[in-house]
């Protein structure tokens, strides 16, 4: 991959990143991969906002829409999907996969990534997608997906007085018979002089786009946190019944999973075709052997100590 760009006058890093993206997507018809790295704070997503907001205004003359941004590799995959089936994909056109870093612990999200980078490549090339993650650390990547990669941007940080992040940018050439990877500043040509840049600095998106980027961040950890929260629920609950086993008879057990299930006293009674005397009772016992159990109101109202 050339690293060498011309301008004919001082580029400023909306033209050079403007200038790249044009040349690789529009002119060379290829894809772009673009890590951007950094601790948190940093200025990952706003950088990257701020890229997708020029691109957009350089090659489309449009506002960058909010739903390219996304927190979930499936609704990413989706969107591309749908976009591509009512024939609305554009060459050029650019995606955020925001806080990548979140899954890719995982070995098997790290397979599905590296599967999601190929098949945009091949199934998408002829569409020339420009895809930017934001991830704490490049090595949270896998090595395959990671050869994948075309460039990495590194964030040092955000000056909130002047509105400017500043980042260090490498492009990616890899050994195609060793498998090695070389990470090199870009080099520009400006009136006819060879300049390598060592640092880009990027203005802070528009307040509109971080209005709705916000929004949408804090939508993604609201839901994020009541999936971990009914997932925790599950796996607590799945192991009070399974310790339970042993401590509890069949018919204390069969009470007790009805009532992790979310039943309540009532609804055990009628679904065992028992009196909800003998419930009460049954989860009185339960209690006692050291469960915690939720008794019903009726026990509560007798004042009956368990």
């Amino acid at each position: 991959m050339s690293r060498l760009i011309n301008f004919d006058a001082n580029p400023g890093t909306g033209a050079f990143l403007n200038k790249w993206f044009y040349n690789r997507t529009v002119v060379n018809n290829k894809n772009i991969i673009l890590p951007f790295t950094g601790a948190t704070g940093s200025g990952k997503s706003y950088s990257a906002l701020s890229v997708g907001e020029s691109w957009y205004k350089f090659e489309f003359n449009e506002k960058f829409p909010i739903t390219h941004v996304c927190f979930d590799l499936g609704i990413l995959m989706e969107r591309i999907l749908t976009l591509h089936k009512d024939k609305k994909l554009r060459k050029g056109d650019l995606f955020i996969l925001e806080e990548a870093g979140a899954n890719f612990g995982n070995l098997e999200f790290q397979n599905k990534i590296s599967k999601m980078f190929s098949y945009i490549l091949q199934s998408f090339r002829s569409m020339n997608l420009i895809l930017i993650l934001t991830v704490p650390v490049l090595t949270m990547i896998n090595k395959t997906a990671r050869q994948l990669v075309h460039a990495h941007f590194i964030t040092a940080g955000i000056n909130y007085d002047d509105k400017r992040s500043k980042v260090r940018p490498y492009f990616h050439q890899l050994a195609q018979k060793s498998g090695k990877s070389y990470w090199k500043y870009p080099r520009v040509r400006i009136k006819g002089k060879m300049v390598k840049i060592e640092r880009l600095t990027f203005t802070i998106p528009s307040s509109e786009l971080i209005e709705e980027y916000e929004k949408e961040k804090t939508r993604f950890v609201v839901d994020i946190g009541e999936d971990f929260l009914q997932e925790y629920r599950r796996i607590e609950n799945a192991k009070l019944i399974k310790g339970a086993r042993d401590q509890l008879t069949d018919v204390q057990m069969e009470v007790f999973t009805l009532l992790q299930q979310g039943l309540n006293s009532t609804e055990i009674a009628k679904k065992r075709g028992t009196a909800q005397s003998s419930v009460s009772a049954t989860l009185k016992i339960i209690r006692n052997k050291g469960y915690r159990v939720k008794m019903p109101k009726e026990m509560e109202v007798l004042n009956i100590v368990v």
